[in-house]
């Protein structure tokens, strides 16, 4: 089994500095030739909203595109995105709005090491 990892994200982009702890990581693992997995609940579901703008904070989504073209695996919880006002078509490339019992079980079955981020 290849090294894999899993980051389940709650915070939101700009509440707080996990999501960029989340996209560093992702990317340190990345480089590391981990497959990372980003499993996104709660607040965090901001991070793949697509057309964020932010001028005083790091631009999560813009990072989340990168790091998805190297490899990186991102989903978001429908029932958080729904609550939240962000809808299918509204996510950044390449990251899916998905489910914790499809997504989230298969990224942790495929990893052997998961980090939580959150507050």
């Amino acid at each position: 089994m290849a090294r894999g990892l899993t980051i389940i994200l709650r915070s939101g982009a700009m509440s707080n500095m996990d999501p960029n702890v989340a996209t560093r990581l992702a990317g340190a693992a990345l480089k590391k030739g981990y497959n990372v997995h980003l499993f996104c609940y709660g607040e965090a579901i901001t991070a793949v909203k697509a057309g964020q703008g932010p001028k005083r904070f790091p631009n999560t989504g813009k990072e989340l595109e990168e790091l998805i073209e190297k490899g990186l695996k991102v989903a978001v919880c429908k029932t958080c995105s729904g609550a939240r006002g962000i809808h299918e078509g509204e996510e950044i490339k390449g990251a899916k709005i998905g489910s914790l019992t499809n997504d989230l079980s298969s990224y942790l079955a495929e990893s052997d090491r998961v980090v939580t981020l959150a507050r």
